[in-house]
């Protein structure tokens, strides 16, 4: 994967998470998406997916220090 795509992929993942953890009049916090991408690719059988989610976990936790 290209870089581009990689980070479209990221992003993508991260819109995916934050979509289902949404609810009306409710806060999200940066741990609660990465508890949730870091279950999404546990979960998942894809290792593309794992591989991508890991890359979005790491993304965010640098946006959390």
């Amino acid at each position: 994967m290209n870089d581009d795509t990689t980070a479209e992929d990221i992003y993508a993942v991260i819109g995916t998470v934050v979509a289902r953890l949404l609810k009306p009049d409710q806060h999200l916090t940066l741990h609660e998406i990465t508890s949730a991408l870091h279950s999404m690719g546990e979960l998942s059988d894809a290792e593309d997916v794992r591989g991508v989610c890991a890359r979005a976990v790491r993304l965010l936790a640098r946006q959390m220090h």
